[in-house]
């Protein structure tokens, strides 16, 4: 599954995120979201840095919460986020 920016996912625990931005960083992709209300239509106020891990039948989104891994792409992410506000 392709994630791309502007895409509504929806994590195992049945809760919808907006990508916000997207970067990669040591081969690995990591990306910016932000929460919606269950309909998809509002934002609540919770983010999250989650990072793309390979399986053997595709791939998982996994929270990032080692603050070195988040001080590593925050820049990245914050650049991305910029970018794609102004496109």
């Amino acid at each position: 599954m392709k994630i791309n920016i502007n895409d509504v996912i929806t994590l195992t625990d049945n809760r919808k995120f907006l990508v916000l931005a997207e970067t990669l960083f040591n081969e690995t992709k990591y990306y910016y979201l932000i929460e919606l209300t269950e309909d998809g239509e509002q934002i609540v106020d919770h983010v999250k840095i989650v990072k793309e891990l390979k399986e053997d039948n595709g791939m998982k989104l996994v929270v990032v919460s080692d603050p070195n891994e988040i001080n590593d792409v925050k820049d990245d992410l914050v650049a991305s986020l910029e970018k794609n506000n102004f496109e």
